[in-house]
């Protein structure tokens, strides 16, 4: 998997240093305020092209690390144009993505904090030393995607309500009768 067309720097007047375009240290990259910007194309992402009629797209993705408070924290901003199938008409119909979500990091053995997630200012995952970027942008963009996605001036076709609808329930009614 690459993620192309990516800066990859550390901020904060810290010295630059090279990055696995595939993992990070997530710890490491919070505590050092590092900052990666990439696209990525939608083909490379599989659970998100299922979900797809077009793969061929792609995301602007930034990931900011920061420690803040004693938090670890990785600051997600995604952004981009999905075509989904329209869960009323079956056609195409494009959404557009625009995540920007704060994850806390919390390390093993650590105390989930509920009181910072009660209030969605931001989601928790668990610190790892080899977490997978393109794995995290996919996980973010379908948790982002609704969950019935139509649109939104969007009717059932008349032709096809009328002729499945009576076919079906006229055979309803002949089981009825018997």
């Amino acid at each position: 998997m690459e993620i192309g067309a990516v800066s990859d720097h550390a901020v904060s007047g810290k010295t630059e240093q090279p990055l696995s375009l595939h993992t990070i240290d997530s710890l490491e990259f919070a505590r050092t305020g590092r900052l990666l910007k990439g696209v990525v194309k939608l083909a490379q992402l599989s659970r998100l092209a299922d979900q797809l009629l077009d793969i061929n797209g792609s995301l602007s993705m930034k990931l900011q690390g920061k420690h803040e408070a004693g938090r670890s924290l990785l600051h997600m901003q995604i952004t981009g144009q999905l075509v989904v199938q329209c869960q009323r008409c079956l056609a195409g119909v494009s959404l557009p993505v625009q995540v920007d979500n704060v994850l806390q990091l919390i390390g093993a053995g650590e105390d989930w904090p509920d009181e910072e997630l009660m209030d969605d200012q931001m989601d928790a995952i668990e610190a790892d030393a080899a977490l997978n970027v393109s794995d995290l942008i996919e996980s973010e963009v379908l948790l982002a995607l609704p969950p019935a996605p139509r649109h939104e001036d969007c009717e059932l076709p008349l032709a096809a309500v009328n002729n499945h609808g009576s076919v079906a329930f006229s055979a309803l009614a002949a089981l009825k009768k018997h």
